[in-house]
């Protein structure tokens, strides 16, 4: 055992060592939301003087943000919308078509299954 331990620790030595993305090692100078951390720390020490509530209100707000983005600007409604869920293609038009003119289209629709489950006469 103790010799698979070493051959193992010999080859992660041997290996190239991974190197982080720049994202990660440049972290400290951009953030999110549009104003790096280490700026609010520099120019408002009033503001973060206690860090525990900065980053607790930094959360908030970046949640805030966040939610806002979704709901204000990706959500907008009644943009796009179809309450049919059902857009007819051209070709989905010129195959029913062809199918009304050979009656095709209501045989398929008098067979169609309309239930999942079996229904009774009562029904």
């Amino acid at each position: 055992m103790a010799g698979l331990l070493r051959i193992a620790f010999r080859a992660g030595l041997a290996g190239p060592r991974p190197q982080l993305p720049a994202s990660f090692t440049q972290a400290n100078k951009a953030s999110i939301p549009f104003v790096p951390v280490d700026w609010v720390f520099r120019f408002f020490p009033y503001f973060s003087r206690d860090k525990v509530r900065f980053m607790f209100r930094f959360n908030q707000i970046s949640f805030g943000c966040g939610l806002g983005y979704f709901y204000l600007w990706c959500h907008t409604p009644y943009k796009c919308d179809n309450y049919d869920h059902f857009d007819e293609s051209m070709l989905y038009k010129y195959v029913k078509g062809n199918m009304e003119k050979t009656g095709q289209l209501d045989e398929n629709l008098r067979i169609k299954v309309k239930h999942f489950y079996p229904q009774t006469q009562e029904d």
